[in-house]
């Protein structure tokens, strides 16, 4: 189990495909969230996501945004 802050400035997109199942919570500013479909989310603070492991997400961010988060990653990997 891990769980700790995620920070994302405005600039280059992040995309990461989940090994395992994570949830965020954002705690401040707004990130734009996207799946491999294109479905499009505009998340706030107090908005709750869960990532299912093989999802590819994609976060970006007008100003910033900080999120918690906490996962079931898999004994000494990723």
């Amino acid at each position: 189990m891990s769980a700790g802050f995620y920070r994302l400035e405005k600039g280059t997109p992040l995309v990461y495909t989940y090994t395992y199942d994570e949830m965020k919570i954002i705690v401040e500013g707004s990130f734009t969230i996207s799946d491999e479909t294109g479905k499009k989310v505009n998340a706030k603070p107090g908005d709750v996501f869960f990532f299912p492991n093989g999802s590819k997400i994609t976060f970006t961010t007008d100003d910033y945004g900080l999120a918690f988060f906490t996962g079931q990653r898999k004994e000494g990997g990723s």
